[in-house]
């Protein structure tokens, strides 16, 4: 009973001491936990608060140098007016419209400033490297411009998103639009790459399937300065086309409808159809009267009547005082909106790269465009508009008919292909 009653004190004095060592123990891993928690939760959100970094290659020399500028000031108003206003910071690089330097700019970007989005680049061309480049890369590639059809159809990624429009929905809807408002017969023309070669090809597909026919075509080089030798084609075709159809932009379309009207081709008669906003509100004042009449197509149209486009206005004459409502500007602001909302959806984490995939492959929303909506291909659905230039009060206008909703349809049956992350009903 001794030995029981001794051992017996003896595990209970014991116990006592290993008890408040215990104590003590549980106590530091306790504090510790907790400070790890508290830290962990800290730098989380700490991660969270971080800098979002959003690169743009846009053109800000060469034939689209009018248009890169204004589409930055769009993305930046954008973010300017988000929660996010003081966590971005943007980098700028000029690609020069060469696929070349587009992806070089690209890559240092990603690499040496450690962006975590990519806007831009401007041409097809362009962004059909870029894209190449980046999707085994898993980085992100969001186009305002850049109107690759192959990039919603067999070259399509996971982490490329076509957010303005493609080489098909500005070109086919123009068919049956042109076959009913100017007639049957049409020439081709365009810049010599590769969205003006898709723009040309896509539309005489859809233009000869229902009763069009082509008496023409020719196609000039980037760049070019002089018309006369390609315009000269137009007038000696052997039937009189009902319109001329193509893309030219920037620079390139201001010099081939200046030199359009002084070859006398608009006085007899012909006229001129471009595509992908070749009419847009900042090259109307460099064409003047020559483009009064002539036509082309885009998905939104100016000083539309709605309150998203209302409340875009008012707040870009805010910002830009000096600079007009413009379509590249409405753009780059849609992009800007769509990357915002897509930070919404992963807490605002610009390094959660999979989470704003996911986000924008999914994005839906009424913008100052319209509606807009993502097909399964990673290209938008917009409203498409048959634009009229025309001159009221001396000011230079678009009266604008809506063709409807299109996207990018793909599959076997298209010359851009099927895209693997499932195809939209035309």
């Amino acid at each position: 009973m001794k030995r029981d009653t001794k051992g017996s004190k003896k595990w209970r004095i014991g116990d006592s001491r290993n008890w408040r060592n215990f104590i003590k123990t549980v106590s530091i891993i306790g504090v510790v936990s907790l400070s790890l928690g508290f830290f962990g939760s800290f730098f989380q959100a700490q991660a969270m608060e971080s800098e979002i970094r959003i690169g743009h290659t846009a053109a800000l020399s060469g034939v689209f140098a009018n248009a890169g500028p204004l589409i930055d000031k769009g993305l930046r108003l954008a973010f300017s007016l988000s929660k996010y206003k003081n966590r971005v910071k943007f980098f700028l690089e000029d690609t020069q419209v060469k696929p070349d330097v587009a992806v070089q700019k690209a890559l240092k970007l990603y690499e040496k400033d450690k962006i975590h989005i990519l806007v831009g680049p401007m041409a097809g061309h362009e962004a059909a490297a870029v894209s190449a480049v980046l999707t085994p890369m898993k980085k992100l590639m969001v186009e305002g411009f850049g109107a690759n059809a192959y990039l919603v159809g067999k070259d399509c990624s996971r982490y490329t998103f076509m957010l303005g429009h493609t080489t098909y929905n500005l070109s086919v809807p123009m068919a049956p639009w042109f076959l009913k408002t100017l007639g049957d017969k049409v020439f081709l023309v365009g810049s010599d790459y590769r969205t003006g070669r898709d723009v040309a090809l896509f539309f005489r597909q859809a233009f000869e399937k229902i009763g069009g026919k082509v008496v023409g075509e020719f196609y000039s080089p980037l760049g070019t300065t002089e018309y006369a030798p390609y315009l000269s084609k137009i007038r000696d075709a052997k039937e009189k086309p009902d319109g001329v159809f193509g893309f030219y932009g920037g620079a390139d379309c201001v010099n081939f409808v200046r030199q359009f009207e002084e070859y006398g081709l608009k006085k007899d008669g012909y006229i001129y159809v471009d595509t992908i906003t070749g009419f847009a509100i900042p090259q109307l004042k460099a064409m003047g009267d020559a483009a009064v009449g002539f036509y082309d197509c885009f998905h939104t149209v100016p000083y539309i009547d709605s309150p998203q486009n209302k409340s875009f206005m008012a707040a870009w004459q805010r910002a830009y005082p000096d600079e007009m409502i413009e379509e590249f500007g409405m753009v780059g602001f849609d992009v800007g909106t769509c990357i915002i909302k897509a930070l919404d959806a992963v807490g605002g984490d610009p390094t959660n790269t999979e989470g704003l995939a996911s986000a924008l492959h999914t994005i839906e929303y009424e913008s100052p465009r319209g509606k807009i909506r993502m097909g399964p291909n990673n290209g938008t659905i917009v409203p498409i508009y048959a634009r009229k230039v025309v001159k009221n009060d001396g000011k230079y206008r678009h009266e604008g008919t809506f063709l409807g909703y299109y996207g990018t349809p793909c599959g076997p049956q298209y010359e851009w292909g099927k895209c693997k992350l499932g195809c939209p009903s035309e």
